[in-house]
């Protein structure tokens, strides 16, 4: 009987037939998922929303906190999460170190909310009659190629 090319096959053999930094990066993604749900307990769900594990080397945590602030509030959390990160079995972890990252505040948020957000937003937002003739009155004063566009802009006044 002939070899069923395709066969689903296991993700370990198909790893393995590529590099070894592939694998190294798989190893990483689940080893740093892990310490993710870890702070989670450390720091509790209300903190666990504005930062992130950053990276683990050389015995060395480093959490990515969204703003100053919060990287002030977990150096004093930084002798409980050393705590909680060697209960939960890595004793080779012998520093925690917070650095300030506000990409990554950006990198947490879904990103489905922020849209339905702004599109909420701009449904509700309309030009008043005020500003239209603030426009119109400034567009008599700019030159021709602004004229154009601040009556356009100006056209999209709510009329009473």
């Amino acid at each position: 009987m002939a070899k069923n090319r395709f066969a689903p096959k296991q993700l370990n053999e198909l790893m393995g037939k590529w590099s070894n930094k592939m694998v190294s990066y798989s190893e990483k993604s689940q080893a740093m998922s892990q310490w993710q749900s870890c702070l989670e307990k450390a720091v509790g769900p209300v903190l666990i929303k504005k930062c992130r594990i950053g990276n683990y080397r050389d015995g060395t945590l480093v959490i990515e906190a969204a703003s100053a602030t919060l990287a002030t509030r977990l150096n004093f959390l930084k002798m409980d999460i050393l705590s909680q990160f060697r209960a939960s079995g890595m004793f080779e972890c012998a520093q925690v170190k917070i650095v300030t990252n506000p990409e990554a505040q950006q990198r947490l948020t879904p990103k489905k909310e922020n849209k339905t957000i702004n599109d909420e937003t701009h449904k509700r937002r309309s030009m008043s009659e005020q500003t239209g003739l603030q426009l119109i009155e400034l567009a008599n004063n700019a030159p021709s190629s602004l004229q154009a566009k601040l009556l356009k802009l100006a056209s999209h006044a709510q009329k009473k």
